[in-house]
């Protein structure tokens, strides 16, 4: 029998069964056709030297009506808007709680001497382990400086009303404070980082939803 060259279309068509698109390529992984030609891929180059925190589950592209170029990119743990290779983070806040709340911030930082974790003790706080807080308005408490208190720090979960979290340096004295001008903003609850049957990949509470207003997403976190 004489050998029959077979002519192979460009291109990957999955519109069509492999029976009535035959001649053709049905699927393929990292393959890129060049002059007609399949050919595996080279490599990957990184799109940013910018980096984010969680592990990513959902990516959104879009072009503002001025031509800006966008990139919503949903983790675990965070959500970013990527512009220019920098990732801007706007995740929504959940809750902000300050000295006007019921019950009041006042004094609400406790520190153990020789302990770089910091307690912070608050009724129905509403987080969970691996939550984001951002902290402002504390004061110096048990050789804590106030820079270190103030920003935004990962939380461990304790009780309802007890949660922790670590700074850099250890407390040179037990003690409880941080003022009269504290306000916590909490961010969204976190998801998980791996699959579980029945709760999928974590990229929040699910399968449930939380929906935000953005107003001015890109003023607030200096896009554009």
């Amino acid at each position: 029998m004489p050998l029959q060259k077979l002519q192979f279309r460009p291109g990957i068509n999955k519109d069509q069964t492999n029976y009535s698109g035959e001649g053709g390529w049905f699927e393929c992984d990292k393959v890129r056709f060049r002059s007609g030609f399949p050919e595996k891929i080279g490599g990957w180059a990184r799109l940013s030297n910018d980096t984010f925190l969680g592990i990513c589950r959902s990516l959104w592209n879009w072009v503002t009506l001025n031509g800006a170029n966008l990139l919503g990119v949903g983790t675990n743990l965070k959500y970013y808007i990527e512009q220019g290779g920098d990732y801007n983070d706007v995740t929504p806040i959940r809750a902000t709680f300050d000295h006007a709340s019921t019950p009041t911030t006042d004094n609400c930082i406790t520190t153990t001497s020789g302990s770089n974790v910091i307690t912070v003790n608050y009724s129905n706080y509403g987080g969970i382990s691996g939550d984001f807080v951002t902290i402002s308005g504390a004061v110096d408490v048990g050789g804590i400086t106030a820079a270190e208190l103030n920003g935004e720090h990962q939380i461990t979960y304790v009780d309802l009303d007890t949660f922790t979290f670590t700074v850099t340096n250890s407390a040179t004295s037990t003690a409880t404070g941080g003022g009269i001008a504290i306000t916590m903003a909490f961010q969204i609850q976190t998801g998980l980082d791996i699959y579980i049957q029945g709760t999928g990949w974590g990229a929040g509470t699910w399968p449930s939803y939380v929906n935000y207003t953005l107003t001015d997403p890109f003023t607030a976190a200096g896009v554009g």
